[in-house]
């Protein structure tokens, strides 16, 4: 488990999308239970969009929704990478016994040769 000081440091890079699977998840786990680095997120995340949306001219008004949908976003993309190793190792799985059994046919048709 992080510690607080190393999930501070994640803040700004998960506000702009820096963060790989692994420390998506491990950051979003975290803040999930501690309210000192929730809190520091909300106020991290309110300066940077309030400060993109000024500059922009528009945007949504509801920042803590913005993050909250954010949040969201990021524990799907957690899921979908989660649910992509999966798939990677169940077709592994499947080439690996597939090339086994074309052996074990292969050798069994050499022996009744």
């Amino acid at each position: 488990m992080a510690s607080c000081r190393e999930i501070e440091k994640m803040v700004m890079p998960y506000i702009n999308h820096q963060l790989d699977e692994t420390q998506l998840e491990q950051f979003l786990k975290h803040v999930k239970n501690c309210p000192a680095c929730r809190e520091e997120l909300e106020i991290y995340y309110t300066v940077s969009v309030g400060l993109r949306q000024l500059d922009s001219g528009n945007g949504v008004y509801d920042i803590t929704g913005s993050l909250e949908e954010s949040m969201e976003n990021a524990w799907l993309t957690v899921r979908t990478a989660r649910l992509r190793k999966v798939i990677c190792y169940a077709a592994n799985t499947l080439n690996v016994a597939s090339v086994l059994i074309m052996l074990f046919m292969q050798i069994r048709i050499w022996i009744q040769g």
